[in-house]
């Protein structure tokens, strides 16, 4: 059987007028990997046998090119497993005091000499205005990946609980009846016209899905499949908004979808939500005056407001339908944990009382499944439908179908539906443990708002408390919440945006009476 080589680049010179020998060569560029970051601490190199025979020299040559490497500390070798790059931290390596106390000294020499440094160098073309825009934009860390031990985060769902075996039965199908299986015959599509939506057969189970489930208006052709829902904001940005044009998004609202707008020079005002949802009578009725920078957009969550947790009533969605037609505003459903409702009858989406094709409907599998399917939809208006399979030809041909394929198998099998069912009853019980908890330890302190839905809940605080700092402290108790007043335009409110899906209920009620103390501290401080 024929061995695999090694992925080592080692150029040799073998004239007869090379500077050096082959045995010095072979040292000075492995060495010279080293430094430059090439290779690693922890990296493996070639057992001498392999890397000879690949360069077609002695094994003899790469060997004494290795032991003078490990003389100076550049590698260490380990019986029965190789040799590897060594570690350094304060001029020590693996061999310990043998390690070369010069090692950090001579990496950067290498590095230094190679070019300038990045870090506030001058672009040798000048940048495009959507680039210089972008990089003025602050990151905003909404909902922090954490490894805490009392992660509050208000999108870590219970990936514990996903069927994981029906899943690999579904993704691993090889039927040759089955369509979602032939994933091969599925390729040669890949980048045709009616594929730069997505797979059609996901289009049509998704499309099927919502249908029945959050009575939303769509076919299959008005799907667009993607990664993300920030992708596809990314998408709409650039074909519905012009630089110095209004976006109107709630206040407070998720930050995180700003910056694909901002991105394309739009300008964010806020619309305050109360108990009810977005107040209609705050939105701007259109002037001949504010034509030229009027909103032609507007994101909405209408049925779990992000981050109050708030569901506009049917009396408002027909105000806001209303004066979207008459302002002429597209409106934008993030409907990002409506199939995750905990109390009552799923609602109707936006979508679904729009008889007039102008509301765009954007959802997630991220929380309904688990966040490793990156997988997210939206229902496009029929006039949207060319320019987003035209805008997406100019980026992004060729999506992945894997996930793609699979979601629509797992939904025509009913197992999105039993699965849905199984997690909100597991939702539903979590949620109370931790409403439970926050009465127990924070009674008079914190309000609790409403979670009739998804998988987190609004705890606010009094006046005057600083929650971003609170957050930061309770991150070195290993608590991770995301604070409130960050999602605000204007008149921040503090609050903990807690989540209850990544715990069960015992680490729930733990959770809360570690971060009692802290809560108590922050407020008797005001």
């Amino acid at each position: 059987m024929k061995r695999r080589q090694t992925d080592l680049l080692i150029i040799l010179d073998r004239t007869e007028n090379a500077a050096e020998g082959l045995t010095r060569q072979i040292y000075a560029q492995l060495r010279g990997a080293i430094l430059s970051g090439r290779l690693r601490a922890g990296d493996r190199i070639p057992p001498s046998r392999e890397l000879a025979r690949d360069l077609d020299v002695a094994r003899l040559t790469v060997a004494t090119a290795y032991e003078w490497l490990q003389a100076e500390g550049y590698v260490y070798g380990r019986v029965g497993a190789g040799t590897f790059v060594s570690s350094v931290f304060d001029g020590q390596s693996e061999l310990g005091e043998r390690g070369p106390h010069i090692f950090e000294r001579e990496r950067q020499a290498v590095t230094s000499g190679s070019r300038p440094a990045t870090e506030g160098e001058m672009p040798p073309v000048p940048l495009s205005s959507w680039a210089r825009r972008i990089a003025t934009l602050p990151f905003h860390e909404s909902d922090r990946a954490s490894t805490a031990p009392f992660n509050f985060g208000a999108s870590a769902g219970a990936a514990d609980a996903f069927p994981w075996a029906r899943w690999r039965r579904i993704v691993g199908a090889q039927d040759p009846l089955d369509p979602m299986a032939t994933y091969r015959e599925r390729a040669t599509r890949l980048g045709n016209w009616d594929t730069l939506l997505g797979p059609p057969e996901t289009r049509a189970a998704v499309a099927s899905w919502l249908r029945r489930s959050r009575a939303v208006r769509c076919e299959s052709e008005q799907l667009l499949i993607a990664g993300s829902v920030q992708q596809m904001l990314a998408l709409l940005a650039r074909l519905l908004v012009e630089p110095g044009q209004r976006l109107l998004v709630e206040d407070p609202s998720y930050t995180g979808f700003h910056a694909a707008f901002l991105a394309e020079g739009a300008i964010l005002e806020g619309i305050p939500v109360d108990e009810s949802g977005l107040r209609i009578e705050a939105l701007p009725e259109p002037t001949a005056a504010t034509a030229a920078t009027a909103a032609r957009l507007a994101i909405v969550t209408p049925s779990h407001q992000y981050p109050t947790g708030v569901t506009l009533t049917l009396e408002r969605r027909v105000a806001l339908l209303e004066w979207a037609r008459r302002a002429q505003v597209v409106l934008v459903e993030d409907d990002y944990d409506g199939d995750l409702r905990l109390e009552g009858q799923p609602l109707e989406a936006l979508r679904g009382l729009d008889d007039r094709d102008e509301v765009i409907y954007l959802g997630t599998f991220a929380k309904a499944l688990y966040p490793a399917v990156r997988l997210a939809f939206a229902v496009l208006p029929r006039w949207l439908v060319e320019p987003v399979a035209r805008a997406r030809a100019t980026s992004d041909r060729h999506p992945n179908w894997r996930d793609a394929l699979a979601v629509a198998r797992f939904i025509e099998a009913g197992e999105l539906e039993r699965h849905l069912a199984r997690m909100r009853r597991l939702y539903h019980a979590r949620r109370d443990a931790l409403v439970a908890a926050l009465r127990e330890e924070l009674s008079g302190i914190v309000t609790i708002g409403p979670a009739e839905a998804g998988i987190h809940l609004l705890a606010g605080l009094p006046a005057g408390v600083d929650d971003v700092a609170l957050a930061q402290a309770a991150r070195q108790q290993g608590i991770n919440f995301m604070p409130l007043s960050p999602h605000y335009q204007r008149a921040a409110r503090p609050g903990m945006l807690l989540g209850f899906g990544a715990m069960d209920e015992g680490q729930l009620r733990a959770g809360v009476r570690r971060l009692a103390p802290l809560v108590c501290e922050a407020v008797s401080g005001v």
